[in-house]
């Protein structure tokens, strides 16, 4: 399996930890278990700021040093004037060298300065910050995970370095309750298992077990966990975390085997996202068809009727809540309603992004082409179009974009973002782009007058049925080679 190609998904699972009987002896263990367990959750956050701050620190450390060299200053101001001090091109090659022998020895002296003084031996990056916080945490918070903190830490460090340095980001700062990461496999040993009574659970350093609570399992986790507990899906370093709520939660990241199949990779699925349907596929090199995915009426009644209920809790819990006492008590209701919410459009877009993998699968396409979200829904004063503000208030299009992404990967499909610029008032036929072509969020009639396929079927008065706006405003955008990156730069 190791030369596999892998999907990573993420399985959120709600875990208890496990009672060892109904003695006292069992109930004082639990107790204590428990007790641990808020140790390491109320120190956890304060040894990753402290990994963080270490990390920054060495990188400081290196440029005190760059700071402190007068030639390298020299050097640099002599490179930055080269065209004012008239420097040859062999004298700004020396000067670059020289320059790069003193990149070299700072990266020496600050090496040897994590190392205590020592000069030679491995890179000490993570070393010195696993030392900062195992002298500190170690009573509280088991060595595996600690380590499992450290890389964690370090490798997002490294990602934000260059970020940083630049002004587009701050370090990041690390709040209670963060997930608690540990190896759910190490040496090739499962932490994952099953008892004899089939229950299952995950084995946590210092004996703690936790068990696995899969309720009604609308996402198949348990399907899931089988197939990771028989060999056939992979993991990797997962974590526990604890909601505000007060539930714990398993985050198991697990690797799916691509499938591998022949598809055709001229073949494109433009995917429009719209209004009045939430979704449109369209093939690039068909002239007909299509699919549309979703209805805006089940959305508005849906979230309308949520909307309602969250007004008149919020208006009876107006007056009742003034006082303070039995505040959060009170609001739970609420927040139940509020991730009721969240979970039905949650669901919603696991289901409307299926259909698309499988529309795809279907039509043998090897690459699904989608709108780039920046501007979505704006006018031209980059204001929220009228007709948008309801949904992109309360349908995450974000969201379903990512989940189209991780599901194509694990289809062996390729996922790309084009411009949306004039997707919907260019014709798809022609290629001939004039305002007001889309007469409405359903209909599209093309004004070119050398254009047949694009104004539909002619009636008797002369005038044009014309085609499916969402339909045509796909295929453009399956047709597309305006590609971009997801996010604007």
């Amino acid at each position: 399996m190791a030369n596999t190609e892998f999907t990573c998904i993420t399985r959120k699972i709600e875990v208890h930890l496990h009672r060892h009987g109904d003695s006292d002896e069992a109930a004082l263990r639990l107790k204590n278990e428990y007790h641990f367990w808020d140790e390491i959750n109320d120190n956890l956050y304060k040894a990753a700021n402290r990994i963080i701050s270490h990390c920054f620190f060495n990188d400081t450390y290196e440029y005190r040093l760059k700071l402190h060299s007068p030639r390298f200053q020299e050097i640099e101001k002599l490179l930055k004037n080269a065209k004012r001090n008239k420097l040859t091109d062999e004298e700004i090659k020396e000067l670059k060298a020289e320059r790069k022998l003193l990149f070299s020895d700072f990266k020496k002296q600050r090496y040897t300065f994590l190392r205590g003084g020592i000069e030679d031996g491995a890179n000490p990056e993570q070393n010195s910050t696993y030392r900062v916080v195992s002298n500190e945490f170690i009573d509280t918070i088991p060595s595996e995970v600690l380590t499992n903190l450290n890389q964690n830490i370090s490798s997002t460090y490294k990602n934000y370095t260059i970020d940083v340095e630049r002004g587009l980001r701050t370090i990041p700062n690390y709040k209670r309750g963060m997930p608690v990461p540990f190896s759910i496999k190490k040496h090739g040993v499962l932490a994952l298992r099953k008892r004899e009574d089939g229950s299952i659970y995950v084995a946590f350093p210092k004996g703690l077990e936790w068990d696995l609570s899969f309720g009604r399992d609308r996402s198949n986790n348990r399907e899931i966990v089988e197939r990771v507990l028989s060999g056939t899906y992979d993991v990797g370093n997962s974590s526990i975390q604890e909601a505000k709520n007060g539930k714990r939660f398993l985050l198991l990241v697990v690797k799916i085997p691509k499938e591998v199949k022949i598809l055709d990779t001229s073949r494109v699925v433009g995917v429009d996202l719209g209004v009045a349907v939430p979704l449109y596929a369209a093939i690039s090199d068909n002239e007909y068809g299509g699919m549309s995915i979703g209805s805006y009426d089940q959305f508005i009644k849906v979230r309308m009727r949520m909307n309602a209920q969250k007004r008149e809790m919020q208006h009876n819990l107006r007056h009742t809540t003034n006082g303070g006492h039995g505040r959060k008590q009170k609001l739970h209701a609420l927040e139940r309603l509020e991730g009721k919410e969240r979970n039905w459009v949650h669901l919603q877009n696991h289901i409307f992004s299926k259909s698309i993998i499988e529309y795809a699968l279907q039509n043998n396409a090897g690459a699904i082409q989608m709108e780039r979200l920046t501007g979505f829904g704006h006018d031209k004063n980059n204001e929220v179009d009228e007709g948008y503000k309801f949904i992109l208030r309360y349908w995450s299009f974000f969201e379903l974009q990512t989940m189209i992404e991780y599901k194509a990967k694990a289809a062996g499909i390729e996922v790309r973002y084009i411009d949306p610029y004039h997707t919907s008032q260019t014709c798809s036929f022609c290629g001939h782009y004039e305002k007001g072509q889309r007469l409405n969020q359903s209909k599209f009639v093309c004004k070119n007058p050398d254009c047949v396929k694009g104004k539909g079927k002619q009636r008797s008065d002369g005038s044009f049925e014309g085609i499916n706006a969402d339909w045509n405003a796909a295929r453009n955008i399956a047709l597309s080679t305006k590609i971009v990156d997801r996010k604007k730069k």
